[in-house]
C-alpha cells in the first residue's frame, strides 16, 4: 500500500513542478490537487489523515516561519477587531447555511450543521459523530467545499490578477545544505512533539510556523532555501486534500440533490462579500483579505498564500485564530441549532 501511496506522491508531485514551471498560479498546490482528483475519481482513493498530512503541514509551516518579520506581531493587533467582525458573520452565515441545508434535503439537522461549519474541515469531520451527525455526509461535504475554493481561488487570482506563479527558483542553489536539511528535521520532529502534548485545531501549522521563525531569526542563520521545498510542501497539501474527492464523494453529494450545489454556491458568494468587507476595514489588498477570511482550511489558503507571495505569515495566523474561535463556540451553536 505504502508503496503506491508514494508513486502516486511523487506523480503529484511532478505535475506541480511541471504546473508551475510553465506559469500555472500556484502551480504546485493545483498540480498536485488535480492530480488528487483524477485518482480519486478514476484510480484509487487514499487515506493521509495522522502524521502524512502532518508531515505537509509542517513543512508549509517552516517555510512560512523563514518568511515571518518580527513586525507581524504588531500588524495582527490592528487586524483583531475586522477578525472578529468578519468571524461572527462567517458563523451566522454557516449556521444560515445549515438551516437552509436542513429545509431543503432529507438530512437530519445535525448532519446538515456539521456540513455547514466553517472551520477546520479535518477537525470538523473527525468530531462531527461525537455529536451524531453523519461522518461520511459531512466528510463529503467538507471535500467538496475546500476542493472549490482550493481551485477556484489561485485560478482566479492569477488568471484574473495576474499575480500568480510566484513559485519560479530565483537563487542559483538547486540543492538544500546539509545545515537547512538538519534545521527541517528538528523543526518538523519538534513540531510533532508539540502538537501531541499541546493539541488543538491547526496545532502543528502554527507550531512549526513559531519554531521557524524562532530557530531562524534567534538560533541558526540557514540561508535562503530553495523555493521548490516550499513547493513540495504545497503539493503534499494539494495530492493530500484532492485524492478525498473520491467516487463515494459524488454519489453522496448527489443523494442530497441540487441543495447542496446551491448551499456550495452560497458559500462561495458569502465568502467574496465577507472579504471584502475585511478589506473595507483593513489596510490589506482584496486578494490577501479574501485569503485571510475564506472558510477553506488555515493549511489550504497559507499554502495558496506562500504560492502567490500575498502574505503568508498573516493569513496563516488569522486562519488559526479563526479556527481556533470557532471550535470554543461549536458547543454554544449546535445547542442554538438543535432548538425548535
Amino acid at each position: 500500500m505504502w508503496f503506491y501511496k508514494l508513486l502516486f506522491l511523487a506523480v503529484a508531485l511532478l505535475i506541480g513542478a511541471s504546473f508551475s514551471s510553465i506559469g500555472v498560479p500556484a502551480g504546485w498546490l493545483l498540480g498536485g490537487l488535480l492530480a488528487g482528483i483524477f485518482y480519486g475519481l478514476f484510480i484509487r482513493a487514499f487515506d493521509f489523515s495522522g502524521w502524512p498530512f502532518q508531515l505537509a503541514l509542517a513543512l508549509v509551516g517552516i517555510n512560512i516561519g523563514l518568511m515571518m518579520e518580527p513586525e507581524l506581531f504588531q500588524q495582527l493587533i490592528q487586524y483583531l477587531l475586522p477578525l472578529f467582525i468578519t468571524l461572527v458573520l462567517t458563523l451566522l452565515t454557516g449556521l444560515f447555511l445549515g438551516i437552509l441545508l436542513d429545509r431543503w434535503t432529507n438530512l437530519d439537522r445535525r448532519t446538515a450543521f456539521f456540513c455547514t461549519i466553517p472551520g477546520g474541515a479535518s477537525e470538523v469531520i473527525a468530531i462531527s459523530s461525537d455529536y451524531g451527525a453523519d461522518q461520511r455526509i459531512v466528510a463529503s461535504f467538507h471535500t467538496a467545499r475546500i476542493t472549490m475554493f482550493v481551485l477556484i481561488i489561485p485560478f482566479g487570482i492569477g488568471m484574473i490578477y495576474g499575480e500568480g506563479n510566484m513559485d519560479v527558483q530565483t537563487t542559483a542553489q538547486l540543492l538544500p545544505t546539509g545545515l537547512q536539511i538538519s534545521f527541517f528535521a528538528v523543526i518538523i520532529v519538534g513540531s510533532y512533539v508539540l502538537n501531541r502534548l499541546i493539541s488543538f485545531p491547526g496545532g502543528i501549522l502554527i507550531f512549526s510556523i513559531a519554531l521557524g521563525f524562532l530557530g531562524s531569526e534567534f538560533v541558526v542563520n540557514i540561508g535562503e532555501v530553495p523555493a521548490y521545498i516550499s513547493g513540495i510542501g504545497q503539493g503534499f497539501i494539494g495530492a493530500m486534500v484532492g485524492v478525498r474527492f473520491e467516487r463515494s464523494t459524488v454519489v453522496r453529494l448527489k443523494s442530497i440533490g441540487a441543495a447542496s450545489l446551491k448551499v456550495l454556491g452560497l458559500y462561495l458568494l458569502s465568502s467574496l462579500g465577507i472579504a471584502v468587507l475585511f478589506f473595507w476595514l483593513t489596510p490589506l489588498s482584496y486578494l490577501t483579505s479574501l485569503l485571510s477570511t475564506v472558510p477553506a482550511g488555515a493549511a489550504e489558503m497559507a499554502s495558496t498564500a506562500v504560492a502567490l507571495q500575498l502574505e503568508p505569515t498573516l493569513v496563516a495566523s488569522l486562519h488559526i485564530i479563526r479556527v481556533v474561535s470557532i471550535f470554543i463556540v461549536l458547543p454554544f451553536l449546535f445547542k442554538l441549532l438543535m432548538r425548535d
